[in-house]
């Protein structure tokens, strides 16, 4: 709850400065190069360097234990997004509203069996976006949002497997340009760094029994644990993303 507390007084803070910022354009006559007050839709597709550090150390004890396991960390997630967003009518300033879906999965094993980890889900983010610089082919662009994303996760060892779920409120922050190459038809390339991670996961499922070393006392409905404390997942990071979009 202190994190949501923070991410709140996070956007009231962005909300003031852009504020100030888009008065001072007004002021000084900066404006010449808004379109402003359309309508967009899009895409984008990209990759998110998350680090996923409780299942990576799962994945290097199974193989220190199982004597080599073929399964790669988890390190890198692929993502994609739709987005709606709305420029206001003579201003500096637009929202949007992006719901993605995150996949990270690493599968491998040996003689003993699977050794297969994964975690995908889903993130919605309303977006508040900056345009300080632009003219008509090109867009630079800032933005903030805070939102929300729930993580599905499987570890399948040999012959143990659980599923479980976990959701977390989020933030995230950033920069990226749109090139305008043809009218109303922009691509756009982005990076941003997004805070999400669920601190606490449910099983939905459970079978068999996994090691010592492994998950510890899982069970269905449960707390998923290892070393006595809660496994955590990680949908956040530095993202890099490619989009297109339709203004109207």
């Amino acid at each position: 709850m202190s994190h949501f507390k923070t991410y709140i007084a996070s956007a009231i803070f962005a909300v003031f400065l852009f504020g100030a910022v888009d008065a001072q354009a007004q002021r000084y006559g900066g404006r010449s190069a808004l379109s402003g007050g359309d309508h967009q839709l899009g895409l984008a597709l990209g990759i998110t360097n998350t680090s996923q550090e409780h299942m990576n150390t799962l994945i290097s004890r199974a193989n220190t234990r199982a004597g080599g396991i073929s399964t790669s960390a988890l390190n890198q997630a692929y993502e994609g997004a739709l987005q709606y967003g709305y420029r206001f009518s003579g201003s500096m300033l637009a929202l949007l509203i992006r719901p993605s879906f995150f996949y990270q999965k690493s599968t491998g094993g040996n003689s003993s069996g699977n050794y297969n980890y994964s975690v995908t889900g889903f993130t919605v983010f309303p977006i508040l976006r900056i345009y300080p610089l632009e003219n008509d082919l090109m867009k630079f662009f800032f933005q903030f949002g805070l939102g929300y994303g729930r993580a599905n996760g499987t570890i399948e060892e040999a012959t143990a497997k659980t599923d479980f779920a976990g959701g977390a409120y989020g933030a995230l922050f950033g920069a990226g340009t749109e090139f305008c190459f043809v009218a109303n038809h922009c691509v756009s390339a982005e990076a941003n760094y997004r805070y999400l991670t669920a601190e606490r996961n449910i099983a939905s499922s459970v079978s068999g029994t996994f090691a010592s070393d492994g998950l510890n006392g899982v069970r269905e409905n449960g707390e998923v644990e290892m070393d006595d404390t809660d496994l955590a997942t990680r949908m956040g990071g530095l993202q890099f993303l490619l989009g297109y979009a339709i203004h109207f």
